[in-house]
């Protein structure tokens, strides 16, 4: 979750909960060449004692230095554990209406799921698409699965489960600290059995082997569905119970096909026999902790799916070279399910020379990729000459613009660009600090960046440029001086660009997103933008953008009804209206996967707009900026 939590949210209020999801050491990799390391090298293992017979193997106690540091948490400390008990149609106690998101800090409203049964919301939220690479889109997502609100009613006595659904949901799309801190929050009692199947995702990645074998086992009787056939079969085989293990594979086989590749580790782990592990076909979490299990090293391949949470657990795992883990954990971030934290200690955990270290920037250019952003970043904390490390921060985000991985790396970043003092002397580095913090969504430190561009701008021609052309972005985020009227900006920004291509285009998208969060442009802003006629464009299919469409429809007027009411009464506001979960998620599901630039301009617009008026204007802003940036502003 790089992530709405983070921005919404105080302090830690639940690291007493997370101690159960301890992880196993990371092995620290060395090297005794003075060069960098070779980052696709093979990992060592110690060597496998004599296997004797069957054993149990579960993973060796985390030590508080070698542990890999967790995202924090930021329930503030006040959150109540259980909310919203209900008495619903059937007189039944519901205990699903949980959450740890109030309106305060960025809920929706207890009444945000009004209008919809059970089974609709369920169906809804299990149709939250799970690969979006917008961080607005993300923190939306996870706006809606973690708010705390009554739960719809349930019709029937075979209701599903909302509670599992909303963190079955939360897992699927990368919010692994999200998931938790909704498990944390469930009732104990009576629980569902797909929260169980969360839970026991939850501890395959953190590999907490007893937990999740004791979830396992909890769950024997639904062992044809095939997550727990292969849990059981993973938990038979580090109790060395090779007959279950033989019976559960010819089970897996007769309900799911083959999978040779978990064969090969399964017998690994029970006969103690060391293989080479060339690829996986389908990899999920269960190979990756059998392969730990079985000190087998991975295929770097791992590294290269587009599934949030098997990247997550890539990263995670010592039995992959630092290379592939880097690169898991860069693609990770990029779907929000691995924290920034993480990657910097990998970063760290990649073996230089003070040779390299001293000539850094040199060195860099020549090796290029991961190598270069892990040496680049180990050069930086040691550099403390501001100037010096913000030209090696500078080189950084270069690289990983060239190797479509910056905003991993402006997250890595964060913290050393946050430390870099907006003086006269950094005056060379505003620019690169605009645009890293227009990235991370992060109007007040943009405004620090745009501030010395503004100073820098009366004397430099190039930095007067340079603000022209960022200030509708900084204008769009929510940042800048209020008092330059937005026309002023539009036609210095246009001054500057004339002669870029596809301008009109540019144009039109820069003005309708300014329009979709309620700024006024005159008819003069629209001069000398020929359409030339109606143009194709990508659009979501019907059935969820008429809903979507009419769905928004409903909410403003439910908006215009309660804003009249408190007009009336001349009362303080009551909150978001009702119903505000549906056209959230489908505005959602609009967007689609991927991220900005997927779907038309129209699509954005109307989704930047809704997320507007539902409440979550910092969520617009961002995905209007991330809109313009994907076109090439």
């Amino acid at each position: 979750m790089t992530n709405f939590l983070v921005r919404h949210m105080k302090w830690i209020a639940v690291s007493f909960v997370l101690t159960s999801f301890a992880l196993s050491p990371v092995e620290a990799q060395t090297t005794g060449e003075t060069g960098p390391e070779d980052l696709t090298a093979t990992p060592s293992f110690n060597e496998r004692a004599p296997v004797s017979g069957p054993r149990r193997l579960t993973p060796r106690a985390a030590s508080p230095v070698e542990s890999t540091p967790r995202r924090r948490s930021t329930v503030p400390l006040n959150t109540p554990a259980k909310v919203g008990i209900e008495v619903d149609g059937l007189r039944k106690v519901d205990t699903e209406a949980v959450g740890v998101l109030t309106t305060t800090d960025g809920g929706l409203g207890g009444g945000m799921w009004k209008g919809l049964t059970r089974t609709q919301a369920v169906a809804m939220v299990a149709s939250i698409p799970t690969k979006s690479n917008s961080a607005a889109l993300r923190d939306v997502a996870s706006q809606i699965l973690l708010s705390r609100a009554r739960a719809p009613l349930a019709v029937s006595e075979n209701a599903p489960s909302f509670l599992a659904a909303r963190a079955a949901a939360l897992l699927a799309i990368g919010d692994v600290d999200g998931a938790e801190l909704l498990l944390s929050a469930s009732p104990t009692q009576e629980r569902p059995q797909g929260l169980d199947i969360v839970d026991a995702n939850l501890q395959i990645i953190r590999f907490n082997n007893a937990r999740a074998c004791g979830l396992a086992r909890n769950n024997v009787a639904s062992a044809g569905k095939d997550f727990w056939q292969r849990l059981l079969i993973y938990c038979d085989a580090l109790e060395g119970k090779a007959d279950s293990v033989g019976f559960g594979m010819s089970l897996l086989r007769e309900t799911s096909g083959d999978d040779p590749e978990m064969v090969t580790l399964v017998d690994s782990v029970l006969s103690g026999s060391p293989i080479i592990l060339e690829k996986i076909g389908q990899p999920n979490t269960i190979h990756i902790a059998l392969s730990r299990v079985a000190k087998v090293e991975l295929p770097t391949s791992i590294s290269e799916n587009d599934n949030p949470i098997l990247l997550h657990a890539a990263a995670m795992t010592p039995n992959l070279s630092i290379g592939a883990r880097i690169e898991a954990a860069e693609r990770a971030i990029t779907f929000g399910s691995l924290s920034p934290a993480q990657l910097r200690q990998l970063y760290e955990q990649v073996t230089y020379s003070e040779a390299d270290l001293a000539n850094s920037l040199t060195r860099a250019s020549e090796i290029g990729g991961a190598a270069a952003r892990a040496l680049l970043y180990q050069a930086a904390v040691k550099q403390n000459i501001p100037t010096a490390r913000a030209e090696i921060i500078s080189s950084a985000l270069g690289f990983a613009r060239e190797d479509g991985r910056y905003q991993a790396a402006v997250e890595a970043f964060r913290p050393l660009i946050n430390r870099l003092p907006p003086s006269p002397e950094m005056v060379w580095f505003a620019l690169t600090g605009v645009r890293a913090f227009l990235a991370l969504g992060e109007p007040v430190a943009t405004d620090r960046w745009m501030a010395l561009l503004r100073a820098s701008a009366t004397v430099s021609e190039d930095a007067k440029v340079a603000l022209a052309r960022t200030r509708p972005l900084v204008r769009l985020l929510g940042g800048g001086d209020r008092n330059v009227p937005l026309e002023t900006i539009l036609t210095e920004w246009l001054a500057t660009v004339e002669d870029a291509p596809q301008l009109v285009p540019l144009r039109s998208l820069l003005n309708g997103l300014f329009v979709a969060l309620g700024e006024d442009l005159s008819d003069a802003a629209w001069a000398g933008i020929d359409t030339g006629g109606p143009k194709n464009q990508l659009m979501p299919p019907t059935d969820i953008w008429f809903p979507f469409r009419n769905s928004m429809r409903a909410f403003e007027t439910a908006k215009a009804s309660q804003r009249s009411t408190i007009d009336a009464n001349s009362s303080v506001a009551t909150g978001i209206p009702a119903g505000a979960a549906k056209p959230a998620i489908l505005a959602l599901r609009s967007m689609g996967n991927g991220g900005p630039g997927a779907q038309g301009v129209a699509v954005v617009f109307e989704v930047v707009a809704a997320l507007k008026s539902l409440g979550m204007e910092r969520a617009a802003r961002q995905l209007a900026v991330e809109t313009v940036l994907a076109a090439g502003l």
